[in-house]
This record gives C-alpha cells, structure tokens and sequence, in this order.
C-alpha cells in the first residue's frame, strides 16, 4: 500500500523551547524547529489521556498506540517555519544545503559549491548559510526564526522561593510564529489518527511547558490523507538533508564518516551510486524521553542541510530513489530523522539572488499577567547583576595604597543604605575636612574619589543588552522610569562598591 501523509501546521501561542544541548549549564538553548520527537512524544500522550482506561504502564497493550508510536507505522517529520510572500500567501521551507554559501566579502553574491565555476571561487572565501529557505529559479528566499533569551532565578524545591544569584538563561522561539510539517503513513492508519483526534487543538510541548512556555496551536491542514509529492531524476543529483540523519556502521556504531553513508545509499539505490561531492556538518543527538525520566543514549550524526552529489543513478532507481525520499534513510526515522530531498539546487545554478520575504500577518498573544511579573522580575535581578560587576570594576580602577580608611569607608557604606540618592550627597558634602581629604587622596587615575562619588550616576541605557531592551518592550516595563527600582539600584551599586574596597583595605593592611 502506498505511503500518503496528513499535512499539519503549528502556531506558537508562547514563547517555545526545544532544547538543544549547548554544553554550558548556565544556558539552555533552542533548536529553530519542532523535531518530530516532540511531535510524536506529544500525540502519543495526548493519545493516551484520550483512550479510557490507558496510561504510560500498559500503553503498549494497546494495538494502535504501539502500531503508531512504538512500531513506527507513522512517521513524524520535523516542522519547519514557513514564511509569507507579499499577498500573506504561505510559503513553505526547508533546511538550506550547505553547499549554498555567501561571498564573506560580499553577503548577496550567494553560489552553490556544486556548480559554481572553480576559476570564479577560487579566490573567495564562501561561508554556509544555513538555516531554512526556499530557492525559486535565481532567487533564494530564506527565512530566520525568531528568538528571544529569557532569565529566570533557579527555584528552591523545598521552600517554592528563587535561590539568591542564581541565575540562568532560557533562548526560546518567539510567539506568534507558524511551522509546518508532516505525518506519513499508509492511508488507514492515517485515517484513523484524523478519527482519533480533534482536527484543531491547543497543548504544550517542549522544556518547562508547565510554566510561561510551550503553548501551542496544532492543526491539521489537510482533511485526508494526501499522496506525497517527491521528485525522480537519473544520472546526476543532488541529495539534501532535511533533518538529521543516523547511520550505524557495520558494528551498530552510529558514525559520521562519509563512505558509511555511501553504504547505506547503494542498499537504497544500488551500488553503482557515487559521491562526488560532498558539504557535510556532523552533530550529535541526545533526547528525554518523560516517561522513562531517562536520556536515551546520545547518537553522532549527519546534521540537516548537509548535501551529496551523486552519480550512478538511472532510469531503474526510480522507485528507490521515490521510497528513499517518503521513508528516509538510517535509524529513527518515525522521530523524522534521516529525510532526504533531491534536486533541491533547483536547475544546478552555480549563482542566486537572495530575496527577502515578506513580514508574517500580525499575530498578538497577550501575555498573561504573571509573566509579565516574572519577566520583570528577572529584568530587574539581570540589571542588578549588571551593576553589582560594574561596582566591583570600577572599586578595582581605584589605587589600593590611597583608599581612604576603613572606618570612613564603612561609615559611607552604613550611610548610603539608608539614605536615596541626594540624602547621600548632601552627607558626603557634610563631612569633615578630614574625611574629605581622606577622599581627594585616593584616585583612579581620573578622578578622585570624592569627584567619582559627587559625579556618580546610575543610568541604564548603554548597560543592558539589545535583548533586555527588547523584553522590556513586551512587557511594557521602563526600569528607567520606576523610582523605587533606581533607588535600590543606586543603593546597591555603592554597597557593593564600598564593601569591596573595605575589603581591598582589609587585604593592604594585611599585606
């Protein structure tokens, strides 16, 4: 029976992350896309909460859920962000072959390395551009997804309340972006996904759904299952990535190395296939399954976009080279690992013009009000961090041998924290010649601290960054204009300042 496919589309209603290990525990970023791993993990649980008496212990009794979502009947493929052309038509995308890259000296001279003239490239240094797009003739439309990174304070377990200083950072698909992607399957099985499920529905997926991010809209655009679409060629082609791909060499080892993967392309094609050319980026694959509360074995692998020239292909590969494209090649392909495409550089042009596409239909999501507050709140813990460094910096700039003495650094320490900004300065003015002297003495090679201090402003613009700026717009927050928070601010910039140069007082004397 021939394999057809429900098309579906996916709106994000919040701010959404599928995590993607960067190694730093301080950072959890997002891939640019809805792999098919979540996409199954959540039609398998929303498929289990739907049937009575089924749940995560005896789920695999049930003949379609494993048919489905164990067996790999169905196919998930990853949803990739569509775009918009000037008459809010969509415009659907895919990863870009690395082989397409831009001039470093010039972004819109863009060549495909397959076909380019080898007397025109050979003096330019080309770099991949990645990430999703459409080629149309000459032109190459692309598409970015939207990001934003997020901070937020680790929580304590025990006690519900946020741990003093420290702090992480989310990166996250921004709201209000659609993705597209695909189930296949054979026709009955797919007509009874449509029976067993709502043709439109809202859930969360991906990493801390059960706070501010992860809300979705599924839906399905088609209202049956569709033949699919695939190209055929002879002789020559090209073959994309368009996800990740895992090949397993002759010992069960997953492997990156190119003549694995021709092995696997001739017990698709035949052996008569050859890789002439080849642009590949390696990765690795790592994944939570929820259920198990359990990492599955991390896999190396060919990461999407990666591209192959081939030969060795004619007329009587027709049909594998179709079956290659609907069911993919390596493992976990039900995950929507291992698709292909052929031919996507469109008519071997050895140059493209890049396109810009036009802006998506607007798409307001109201946020709610407690994210609003937490969003905020780490704004502000952000901003505090920011000038607690900047104290520290600049205490250092001052000439330990010349600090005042302890006890005047103390006694302006205890008088700033109880004082706002212009209490201070009338104190400093107030002091004694003496203590006065004490703070003409010590300088930083510009100033002496008693001008730094009479001079000394607490701005926020030039200190934070474009994407604090950028959360402060969503939120409708101003830190600037709130009084209370630029008080403790200034408060907080000179405890900090005058604790460390106690401290750096404490270690002179100490020698």
């Amino acid at each position: 029976m021939p394999m057809k496919s429900l098309k579906y589309r996916i709106t994000t209603l919040s701010p959404l992350l599928i995590t993607n290990n960067t190694g730093d525990p301080n950072m959890v970023s997002t891939r640019e896309y809805i792999s098919g791993t979540v996409i199954l993990g959540a039609f398998a649980g929303l498929y289990i909460r739907n049937i009575n008496n089924l749940n995560t212990t005896n789920a695999h009794e049930n003949p379609d859920f494993d048919k489905w979502f164990l067996t790999g009947s169905l196919k998930f493929t990853n949803a990739y962000v569509v775009s918009y052309d000037d008459k809010n038509n969509i415009k659907k995308n895919l990863p870009l072959p690395n082989s397409i890259q831009y001039d470093k000296d010039n972004e819109n001279d863009i060549y495909d390395l397959f076909f380019s003239n080898e007397d025109e490239i050979a003096n330019k240094t080309t770099k991949i551009i990645g990430g999703f797009s459409r080629i149309d003739g000459d032109y190459l439309y692309s598409q970015k997804v939207k990001k934003s990174l997020n901070f937020h304070h680790e929580r304590n377990p025990d006690t519900g309340t946020t741990k003093e200083g420290m702090i992480f950072n989310y990166e996250s698909i921004d709201s209000g972006q659609t993705f597209e992607g695909s189930i296949i399957g054979d026709e009955k099985d797919l007509s009874e996904v449509l029976k067993s499920f709502e043709k439109n529905f809202e859930l969360n997926i991906g990493r801390s759904r059960s706070a501010q991010y992860g809300k979705i809209r599924f839906e399905f655009i088609t209202d049956e299952p569709e033949d699919i679409s695939v190209e055929t060629a002879s002789g020559e082609i090209s073959l994309t990535l368009l996800s990740d791909t895992i090949i397993y060499n002759d010992q069960g080892f997953s492997t990156t190395d190119k003549k694995d993967f021709k092995e696997a392309l001739r017990e698709k094609l035949g052996n008569s296939v050859e890789i002439k050319k080849a642009f590949v980026k390696t990765g690795e694959i790592e994944n939570f399954v929820s259920v198990w509360k359990l990492r599955k074995p991390s896999e190396t692998c060919f990461s999407m976009g990666s591209c192959f020239l081939i030969s060795g292909i004619d007329a009587t590969n027709a049909t594998q080279l179709k079956e290659l494209q609907i069911n993919g090649i390596g493992v976990r392909t039900k995950e929507g690992f291992g698709r292909v495409s052929i031919n996507l550089n469109t008519n071997k042009k050895d140059k493209l013009t890049k396109k810009e596409y036009g802006d998506a239909p607007d798409s307001p999501v109201a946020l709610p009000a407690i994210t609003k507050d937490i969003a905020k709140e780490a704004v502000k813990n952000y901003i505090r961090r920011t000038f607690e460094i900047k104290a520290l910096d600049e205490c250092a700039e001052f000439e330990t041998k010349t600090l005042p003495t302890k006890s005047l650094i103390s006694r302006l320490e205890m008088a700033v924290k109880s004082r706002n900004c212009d209490k201070f300065m009338e104190y400093v003015g107030s002091l004694r010649d003496t203590a006065k002297d004490n703070l003409i003495k010590c300088h930083n090679g510009n100033d002496t601290l008693l001008e730094f201090l009479q001079k000394k402003e607490i701005k926020i613009d030039g200190n934070i960054t474009k994407n604090i700026e950028d959360i402060c717009s969503k939120i409708g927050f101003t830190p600037a204009k709130d009084t209370d928070f630029m008080n403790s601010l200034y408060k907080l910039y000179f405890e900090t300042f005058f604790s460390a140069m106690r401290k750096a007082k404490k270690m002179e004397k100490e020698g």
